[in-house]
């Protein structure tokens, strides 16, 4: 066992004088007898406030203690209200080495209420002694993850060690105590409400019901579930920075009229698939590789570059073909362009017309589901409003100037919403080939465009050459040899950056690798033999505390647990509203001792620890009663705590009681009342 409760007190110093109540507890089963509304909610609550767990009620972080503990105390002679000036709550605690400590928080004082003092020894048990005080703070970021974070320290006092776990915003923390608490600690208010137990939810916890019972019972299951959801989210940033490295990839070679071919879009295992992945360059009408197209350039280069720059007069026959060939060139050119022009048009008003037919075929489909939906639940407005019936004598007629009965029956709702769902996949196809057909024409465009500029410039050059005095420079040779040397070394940089890129990728392939790797070792069964074997003997428990409790719905022997949820299931349906009130506290209150009677047999996280608040709900009978007590002396003789706060008669519990080892601690009135002034 992991935490034992010794000791709960309440201050309040009225202006009436000091008020509060002091409650030692021994291990075992302890009995709180006391009137309703005498307060036994409040000392129960006030340990949950000592110890920052008031989220486990509420989101709202409000105190969960009446206004004896807040605002004004009442004198039991009197009658009159006098104001709290101060207050507080201190419990005093023991861990399964024997260490004690006693954690002290304020209600109502100058200082911020986030702070709790801890005194590292048994401080209300041994009021004289002086030990040594450090102080923590609850309610803030931080609090059950930095040192200074009191629910880290209760965390390690009880020597859990806190899982992380996956929020839904994908983030991670740890399985807050706030969250693990209403599994053994059941409050009045809204504590018997829920099977297995009020769990907070608004932590945003993945599966939060899951995994605080999956930790409780210490469950292999944890572990193999928090592999698999990171094993999930590494994919998905997997995939998130492989589409980033394509689409970057893509936009770098497409800015200078390049195409990248063979590029795997999705993450893939095979190296090969990555290194197959080329640059592309658009020459005469045709896509060709680009280390092919740079190797043929750098040649052409270094024979230009082994060459003395040549007069004009050497040139200008050349020059003059070439001119004539190059003016053929461009305008065959600007042909080609026009025309992948008018077909990029052509392929906009298709994709235009595509998206708006896909546009009224959703509004169709919805329609129909809207009008599948009405007659499911019992309308006779489509069929009176239908096409196909006459709207005065609703007789049955076809949308034709055939005979009736000469054509086929109209489709049904359900037909017809298959029918135009088959129209809407092929006209998704069809738009995205049109997408990818655009973007092929936009590259083609803007790879001849730069090809046109080229030729261009080399006619100007040329033509220079041609009106050139004999003995000039040849201006066509130096602009042939700078144009060279430009495009070689802007094709070098663009191959360096698609080999970076791509280098990239490639450990983005070493990654998937091991990712699926990973979870090909993970077992294909959820539980592991020894998660279900604890499960068996939860299931065993509850159905044996059933039968105590004269439990009456269904056969006891029909009940299960879900190997999935951990909830109480029959015929594999989880449990619900076919159960009696009462019948669902008794099933409440096998749950509960059951996570313990399962800590007493083999290990878990329990602490060994379970507090009942006013457990007799919904007039569960005094024979229902009677088990209970019995099966809480059982847990508490094995070495468990159990405290139940009961306002039963008091003789009902000393005869229910009657034979059994427990505690018995009777108030006859309210718990907080006027104390000496050095209490």
């Amino acid at each position: 066992m992991t935490l034992t409760v010794r000791h709960i007190r309440l201050r309040a110093q009225s202006t009436n004088g000091l008020y509060g109540t002091d409650i030692p507890v021994s291990g075992g089963c302890t009995i709180i007898h006391a009137p309703n509304t005498s307060g036994k909610s409040t000392v129960l609550q006030a340990m949950l406030y000592a110890l920052g767990l008031e989220q486990m009620l509420s989101p709202r972080r409000e105190i969960p203690l009446p206004y004896a503990m807040r605002t004004h105390v009442e004198d039991p002679t009197t009658g009159k209200s006098h104001a709290v000036i101060a207050s507080y709550v201190a419990v005093e605690l023991e861990n399964q080495s024997g260490e004690r400590i006693t954690v002290r928080r304020n209600v109502t004082s100058d200082g911020d209420r986030r702070l709790v003092s801890v005194f590292a020894g048994p401080q209300l048990s041994q009021p004289d002694a002086v030990f040594e005080r450090r102080d923590y703070f609850v309610l803030d970021g931080g609090a059950a993850q930095r040192e200074a974070g009191f629910h880290r320290m209760l965390a390690d006092f009880m020597d859990w060690h806190l899982p992380t776990v996956k929020r839904y915003d994908g983030g991670d923390c740890p399985l807050y105590v706030e969250t693990i608490f209403p599994l053994f600690f059941v409050e009045q208010k809204a504590g018997w409400t829920s099977i297995p137990g009020n769990i907070p939810t608004h932590f945003r916890i993945r599966d939060v019901h899951r995994r605080a019972v999956e930790f409780l019972l210490d469950l292999d299951t944890h572990d193999l579930e928090r592999r698999r959801q990171d094993l999930e989210l590494r994919q998905n940033g997997v995939k998130v920075t492989w589409t980033a490295l394509i689409h970057e990839t893509k936009a770098m070679a497409a800015a200078i009229g390049l195409n990248s071919a063979q590029l795997p879009e999705a993450p893939t295992a095979l190296v090969e698939e990555v290194r197959a992945a080329h640059l592309q360059v658009f020459v005469d009408g045709d896509w060709r590789p680009l280390t092919e197209h740079l190797h043929a350039l750098q040649d052409e280069l270094g024979s230009l570059q082994d060459v003395i720059i040549p007069e004009v007069e050497s040139v200008v026959d050349d020059a003059t073909v070439e001119a004539d060939d190059l003016a053929k060139a461009i305008q065959t050119l600007n042909g080609d362009r026009a025309e992948v022009f008018r077909e990029r048009q052509a392929e906009l008003i298709q994709l235009a017309a595509t998206r708006e037919r896909l546009k009224l075929l959703e509004e169709d489909i919805q329609k129909n589901q809207d009008a599948r939906k009405l007659q499911r639940y019992g309308s006779e407005i489509s069929r009176d409003l239908s096409p196909n019936h006459c709207p005065t004598c609703e007789q049955a007629i076809d949308d034709a100037l055939l005979p009736q009965g000469a054509l086929d029956a109209v489709m049904s709702i359900d037909d017809n919403i298959d029918y135009l769902a088959a129209q809407r996949t092929v006209f998704k196809r069809l738009a995205d080939r049109s997408e990818a057909m655009v973007r092929e024409l936009d590259l083609e465009l803007l790879s001849s465009s730069d090809d046109l500029r080229h030729k261009t410039a080399r006619l100007r050059a040329l033509k220079s050459d041609l009106i050139a005095p004999s003995h000039a420079a040849s201006a066509a040779f130096i602009e042939r040899r700078l144009r060279l040397e430009q495009r070689v070394q802007q094709l070098l940089e663009m191959q360096d950056r698609f080999s970076a890129l791509m280098e990239q990728l490639l450990r983005q392939v070493e990654a998937w690798q091991a990712i699926l790797g990973e979870k090909a070792d993970l077992p294909d069964s959820r539980l592991s033999d020894a998660d279900v074997a604890k499960i068996k003997v939860f299931e065993a428990s509850i159905r044996s505390q059933l039968g105590l409790y004269r439990f009456t719905t269904f056969p006891v022997g029909e009940l299960t647990v879900s190997e999935d949820t951990y909830r109480p299931e029959k015929e594999g349906f989880e449990i619900g509203f076919e159960l009696s009130a009462s019948d669902s506290v008794r099933l409440k209150w096998a749950y509960q001792m059951g996570l313990l009677d399962v800590a007493l047999k083999t290990a878990t996280n329990h602490p060994g620890l379970l507090v009942l608040d006013e457990p007799r709900q919904q007039e569960a009978s005094e024979v229902s009663i009677g088990g209970l007590l019995k099966e809480a002396a059982r847990l508490g003789a094995a070495g468990a705590q159990v405290i139940i706060a009961t306002s039963e008669r008091l003789e009902t519990v000393r005869e229910l009681s009657a034979g059994l080892r427990y505690d018995l601690i009777v108030y006859d009135g309210r718990l907080i009342a006027p104390l000496p002034d050095d209490r």
